[in-house]
């Protein structure tokens, strides 16, 4: 079952860290996130806000190593950093040697974000997120997003609705 959801637009870096803030809050191990936007989107700074949210530092962009997993203090699961600008596609059983299917299972299943992640079917509950700027070189950023599977499109709905309450109280400076 896929959940859409009406687009946030960020204004500045800040707004983009508070809805990145606002997302750590409702992250769980066994959650996938797929980051798509065109180069220079913003995937990777969302990706560091987020991380940063979660009391995680250093993280950088995976293109050239593929994954990165990170310890994230205080939870019970592993950030782990994926990007998948050099492939075509990933299909679900592929022999690339990414671990994803493992990643998101087990007792201690880890947060999966992965950049460029339209090129991977992925299994089970997670939210996609497409991200797009104007190209002005402006911090102005939309971000479109959906979430799969019932529990994933409760915690998305209660990421939506604290952003309008953000957005009410003069908290977030972006639009819903």
């Amino acid at each position: 079952m896929k959940v859409g959801f009406p687009p946030v637009t960020c204004r500045s870096a800040d707004d983009t860290a508070a809805l990145a803030e606002v997302f750590a809050g409702e992250v769980r191990g066994g959650l996938y996130i797929i980051l798509s936007g065109e180069l220079g989107a913003g995937k990777t700074a969302f990706t560091q806000s987020l991380a940063g949210a979660l009391g995680v530092r250093g993280v950088r962009s995976p293109t050239f190593v593929t994954e990165t997993i990170h310890k994230v203090p205080n939870r019970d699961f592993d950030l782990v950093h994926a990007d998948l600008y050099r492939y075509d596609c990933v299909p679900p059983d592929s022999d690339t040697g990414l671990q994803f299917a493992e990643y998101l299972s087990g007792p201690r299943a880890a947060l999966l974000v992965v950049e460029w992640g339209e090129r991977w079917t992925p299994p089970g509950e997670g939210w996609k997120i497409n991200i797009s700027s104007p190209g002005d070189g402006s911090d102005f950023r939309s971000f479109a997003m959906s979430a799969f599977g019932d529990d994933a499109s409760r915690r998305m709905s209660k990421v939506y609705e604290t952003m309008l309450d953000l957005r009410a109280s003069g908290r977030f400076g972006g639009f819903c």
